[in-house]
């Protein structure tokens, strides 16, 4: 068994089945798992553990559907790069920030109080 190299896990709200739609073709463009992708009510979800994940094209197709309501976020962890690729999704935009996971775990332990 091959060891997992990247993480995507993420969820935008409010979305429709027009966004499930995009984001699936995307995946399925790169022979990944529709089901890593998921609508529940007006929540969309995805979750994928694997090689590669075409992230830029993953935001790249829900921008259409972005509204001043919608909030989310998509994290990569990449752990042959040992980052975090962040993009957050609020008011209609999309910003990103991309940190080592050395960096991420030293916040989220400060935060904490370990």
């Amino acid at each position: 068994m091959r060891p997992v190299i990247v993480k995507a896990y993420g969820s935008l709200d409010p979305a429709g089945e027009e966004a499930l739609e995009a984001v699936r073709g995307v995946l399925e463009s790169w022979f990944i798992d529709a089901g890593a992708v998921e609508l529940e009510g007006d929540l969309l979800r995805i979750s994928f553990e694997g090689d590669v994940f075409p992230d830029d094209e993953v935001v790249d197709a829900l921008r259409p559907f972005l509204s001043d309501a919608s909030r989310g976020k998509l994290d990569i962890l990449d752990l042959e790069e040992w980052t975090l690729h962040r993009y957050f999704f609020t008011y209609g935009t999309v910003r990103d920030n991309k940190v080592t996971l050395d960096k991420a775990l030293e916040t989220c332990s400060m935060k904490s109080g370990l």
